[in-house]
């Protein structure tokens, strides 16, 4: 299945970036419970996930302010 970037709505990327983030969020906390090798993976997995949140919201259109319009 191929998705077109342009049929995501705003707060269908903004899910997305949450999703990434829980999931950083997450690996970092399974990351106690591991071995160091383990460990090391986990958190090499856990930047890649921020750094494309990161990426994908840097690429978002700024939410306008309401009491601006």
């Amino acid at each position: 299945m191929t998705i077109n970037p342009g049929e995501l709505s705003p707060d269908d990327w903004q899910r997305i970036c949450a999703a990434l983030r829980y999931l950083g969020r997450d690996l970092h906390h399974r990351s106690f419970a591991v071995t160091d090798q383990r460990r090391e993976l986990l958190w090499q997995e856990m930047d890649h996930c921020l750094a494309l949140a990161d990426r994908l919201a840097a690429a978002l259109p700024a939410e306008q302010d309401p009491a601006l319009e």
